[in-house]
């Protein structure tokens, strides 16, 4: 049904300005002078597309993490001052640049305007708001303090990009220096190098066995180049499509990512620093423990933690604790688990759950800067022998030529 913005009175002369959906305009009025309004001003509201349903709002309609998490200090503010929730949101609808957030909050607006909860709103557009937030959005609308709640998700999504930014770099950093270090070796076996191997070819003299082997390999480079990067391209795709689309890959993969050397640990102590962070803020903002547990089964990317997530669920609806679950657990550190127990046992749970995670977090800062400091000068040194092969491969013959010239 169309939907439509009126103004209208009542009996006593105020004027009152809302949204109501109806099948047309003179319904619409007919069903407000039913209620003893009289209509000032009506106009139909255009349900635009939303950007992000489309194939170009998927690649350019993009809000970021930063500008939603500066929508809720701004809307905890105005709430916090005597604000009411719906001239806050219009006001946020003055102040956000985004078009594509803009339209979110006048969608939202709308639908609060017209009945809604605000937990029923921000559900509506999941890219935007997550399970985290809805869920405490929720818990803010029934329990606690909404400019609360409100506070503690911009604390919590700041903190949490924060961390999971410094974990994905220190992932990413390697691999990238690995690709610029492969590129110019690429470079200087299939481009530099066959310049070289001219003159070689006109001495006919015996060339030294790391030249014979560069010219091999520089001679296949050059033959077969479209498709060793084809076979690289479809070897990325092939694999993520394998650990996308079969649950036993999936695990085996994700269980050699938390064995693997360095890395593992940091994923391990990353991804437990974001479960628990979690845990806390939700039971903080008075989420029932079961949904705060199904919430963060859906923030836990690897599936061996994962599975411990979900044993979790399982055995508080049986009416265990959290630590007589956790504490066979290899997968959760004992630190984590003696503090669980000590949480349940004096009813501070929340509270020792944001000071482990603070802890976890710290340790992986830590991890990221050890990771960066080893892995750096290895890839140099690498680098430095694989180039410094090319070369002896290249000036090795010429050398000889000069000395037999002699």
């Amino acid at each position: 049904m169309p939907l439509y913005e009126y103004k209208a009175s009542d009996r006593e002369n105020k004027v009152q300005t809302s949204f109501a959906e109806a099948a047309s305009e003179e319904a619409l009025i007919d069903s407000l002078i039913e209620k003893g309004l009289y209509v000032v001003e009506i106009r139909e509201v255009k349900k635009k597309i939303k950007p992000y349903f489309t194939l170009f709002g998927a690649m350019f309609g993009r809000i970021s993490q930063k500008e939603i998490t500066y929508f809720y200090i701004q809307l905890s503010t105005l709430i916090s001052a005597g604000v009411t929730l719906i001239e806050s949101l219009e006001s946020l609808v003055d102040q956000t640049q985004n078009p594509h957030l803009k339209s979110v909050i006048v969608d939202i607006k709308t639908r609060i305007a017209t009945g809604q909860t605000f937990f029923e709103a921000v559900s509506r557009h999941p890219q935007v708001f997550d399970d985290v937030a809805a869920n405490m959005i929720k818990a803010g609308e029934t329990g606690a303090g909404l400019d609360e709640v409100l506070e503690r998700i911009a604390k919590f999504s700041e903190r949490d990009t924060k961390i999971r930014s410094k974990v994905k770099s220190a992932m990413i950093y390697p691999l990238t220096l690995s690709a610029i270090a492969a590129s110019v070796i690429f470079f200087l076996v299939a481009y530099v190098f066959p310049k070289f191997t001219k003159v070689f070819a006109k001495s006919k003299a015996a060339l030294p066995a790391p030249t014979v082997l560069l010219m091999k390999a520089s001679e296949f480079m050059q033959n077969h180049y479209l498709l060793i990067i084809t076979a690289i391209i479809a070897s990325v795709f092939a694999f993520r499509w394998l650990i996308n689309t079969n649950e036993r890959a999936r695990a085996s993969y994700d269980s050699f990512l938390l064995k693997m050397p360095i890395f593992g640990d940091l994923i391990s102590k990353a991804t437990v620093a974001r479960f628990i962070r979690t845990l806390a803020t939700l039971l903080n903002s008075g989420v029932p423990i079961i949904r705060s547990l199904e919430v963060c089964e859906n923030i836990v990317e690897n599936t061996v933690l994962k599975r411990v997530v979900m044993s979790l669920k399982g055995g508080v609806s049986q009416g265990l604790t959290l630590y007589d679950i956790l504490k066979g657990k290899q997968e959760f550190p004992a630190i984590v688990t003696k503090m669980i127990q000590t949480g349940e046992k004096t009813g501070t749970l929340p509270k020792l759950l944001i000071k482990a995670s603070d802890f976890f977090e710290y340790e992986v800062e830590i991890s990221i800067d050890g990771i960066i400091s080893l892995i750096e000068p290895a890839l140099i040194i690498t680098m430095g022998l694989f180039i410094g092969f090319i070369s002896i491969a290249m000036f090795l013959p010429i050398f000889d030529l000069t000395t037999a010239i002699k």
